[in-house]
C-alpha cells in the first residue's frame, strides 16, 4: 500500500502538538506508511518546525476557505485539531478532499475534532434536561445533534453537522473525536494548555478566589490529553494501515474519549487548593457566581457557552473507541493530581 499524504492541521495547539510530539517520540509506526505535513500559520513557527526536519505548508487564514480547499485537494488524510466550532474551515478541508478523491479515485479521509458540550444539558438556565448516557455505537447520535441544533443552534454542533452532511456529499470518509473536559499538560512546542482550567485559574487570579458556577454535584468527564492524542493516533495508524474493518465513519463515525468522572466542586476546590499552595491567592473559599457573571469572566459573554462548557452535566460511553484498542491508562488520581501542574504554568504565563 502506498504511503498516504497526511496533513495535521493545528500542530502550534494544544491537542495538535501533543499528537506530533507523541508521533516523533514513541514506538507508534504511524510516520511509517505516511508522508506528513504540517499546517502552520507564519514563518517564525514554522522554521520552527522545519529546523526539527518536519514538512511544512504556509496559510493564510481558517477564514480563507478558497486556500483551505485548494491545500486538503493534496492530501489522503487530514486530522483537524483547531478549534471546533469552525464550519466553513471544517466543510473546506473536507471539500478539498473530495475534489482530489474526484482527481485520483483514492479514498480520502478526514478526522475532526468536537467535544461533548454539544450533548450536554444545561441546569443552570433549566432550559434542557438530559439524563441519559450517550454511547457512542448509538445510531441516533446524529439525529440527536440535528434535533438539539434545530432547538439551540450551538457553533460546534453546527460543524459536527456539516462535517458528517459534507463528508457524505463529497464522498470523504470523516471521523470526529468528540472528548469531554481535557486536562493535563500538553507536550507540544507551543501551547501547552487546556481550556477550562487555566481560564478559571486566571479568573482568580484577576478576582481573589476561584468562582464557581455550576451546582457542587454536577456531574462531567474527563480525559488527558495524553490518552485523547493516543485515540487519534490511533484512528490515523487504522486508515494508514487500511485496517478500517469495524472502524464506523459518516453518521457512525463519532468516537467519544471520556475516561473518569468529576463534579464542579471538585474541579473548583481543585483550582482552589494549586493557587493557594502557588501563592496565586490567599483563600480556598470558592465564590458562586451566576450564568452572566461566570460568561462574563469566562467566555466574552457568551452565555450558551458558559453554561455547557462549566456548569452542564453529561455522560458518555466510548465503546467504539475501545473496539479499536483504545487503552487510556490516566485515572482519576491523574485528574486530582493535575491542577498543581496547570497552576504552575498558568502562573508562568501570567508573570
Amino acid at each position: 500500500m502506498a504511503k498516504l499524504e497526511v496533513l495535521l492541521a493545528g500542530a502550534t495547539g494544544y491537542i495538535g502538538g501533543t499528537i506530533l510530539s507523541t508521533l516523533l517520540n514513541s514506538k507508534n509506526d504511524l510516520l511509517e506508511h505516511c508522508n506528513l505535513s504540517l499546517l502552520v500559520r507564519g514563518n517564525d513557527k514554522a522554521r520552527v518546525f522545519e529546523a526539527k526536519g518536519l514538512k511544512t505548508v504556509l496559510f493564510n487564514d481558517l477564514d480563507d476557505t478558497q486556500e483551505i480547499e485548494r491545500i486538503a485537494s493534496n492530501y489522503d488524510l487530514i486530522i483537524n485539531t483547531t478549534p471546533g466550532g469552525s464550519v466553513n474551515s471544517a466543510t473546506a478541508f473536507i471539500k478539498g478532499l473530495g475534489n482530489g478523491k474526484a482527481l485520483t479515485g483514492h479514498d480520502v479521509f478526514y478526522i475532526h475534532t468536537s467535544g461533548t458540550s454539544n450533548l450536554a444539558d444545561r441546569p443552570i438556565t433549566g432550559t434542557y434536561h438530559e439524563p441519559r448516557t450517550f454511547v457512542d455505537t448509538s445510531p441516533d447520535l446524529y439525529p440527536y445533534l440535528q434535533r438539539r441544533n434545530e432547538q439551540t443552534p450551538y457553533a460546534q454542533r453546527t460543524a459536527d453537522i456539516a462535517v458528517i452532511g459534507t463528508g457524505l456529499a463529497s464522498k470523504v470518509n470523516t471521523y470526529i473525536i468528540m472528548p469531554p473536559t481535557i486536562y493535563g499538560t500538553g507536550t507540544g512546542l507551543f501551547n501547552r494548555l487546556t481550556i477550562q482550567a487555566p481560564t478559571i485559574m486566571r479568573s482568580a487570579l484577576r478576582n481573589g478566589q476561584v468562582l464557581q458556577l455550576g451546582a457542587d454535584d454536577g456531574d462531567v468527564e474527563c480525559v488527558h490529553v495524553q490518552d485523547l492524542a493516543d485515540l487519534y493516533i490511533l484512528v490515523a495508524s487504522r486508515i494508514a494501515k487500511g485496517d478500517m474493518e469495524s472502524m464506523p465513519s459518516g453518521i457512525r463515525g463519532i468516537y467519544f474519549a471520556g475516561t473518569s468522572r468529576y463534579t464542579w466542586k471538585e474541579f473548583a476546590d481543585g483550582i482552589a487548593s494549586a493557587l493557594f499552595e502557588v501563592g496565586g491567592i490567599k483563600t480556598k473559599e470558592i465564590k458562586k457566581i451566576g450564568l452572566e457573571e461566570a460568561a462574563a469572566e469566562w467566555t466574552g459573554g457568551h452565555q450558551l457557552l458558559c453554561e455547557l462548557n462549566f456548569g452542564s452535566n453529561f455522560r458518555t460511553r466510548p465503546d467504539t473507541s475501545r473496539s479499536l484498542g483504545w487503552q487510556p491508562s490516566r485515572t482519576k488520581d491523574d485528574f486530582n493530581n493535575h491542577f498543581l501542574e496547570t497552576a504552575k504554568l498558568v502562573m508562568q504565563t501570567q508573570a
